[in-house]
């Protein structure tokens, strides 16, 4: 299962919440199955795309740092698996 999660700081964090966050992520680490990680320059937020065979890693990730992130994640498909099932709709 492939997965993006966009997450958002909830609110703009201060130095203490910042530093307190690069805590838990140096204890924790990414979700596991993280393919890429990218931080928006804005310091709003990121995305994570990942790949598992299950949704609890991610959900376990997202409890560990849900006090300081809002997450949301869509499933995603590969184009090459997504067409036939379209061009099977079309019919």
């Amino acid at each position: 299962m492939l997965t993006l999660t966009t997450y958002k700081f909830k609110g703009f964090p201060s130095k203490e919440e910042t530093a307190k966050l690069m805590e838990l992520f140096a204890e924790h680490g990414a979700a596991e199955g993280t393919i890429s990680h990218y931080v928006f320059a804005d310091r709003s937020g990121g995305i994570v795309i990942a790949e598992n065979d299950s949704a609890m890693p991610g959900y376990e990730t997202s409890l560990t740092y849900s006090e300081y992130l809002s997450m949301e994640t869509k499933i995603m498909l590969t184009i090459e698996d997504a067409v036939p099932a379209i061009l099977a709709s079309l019919a």
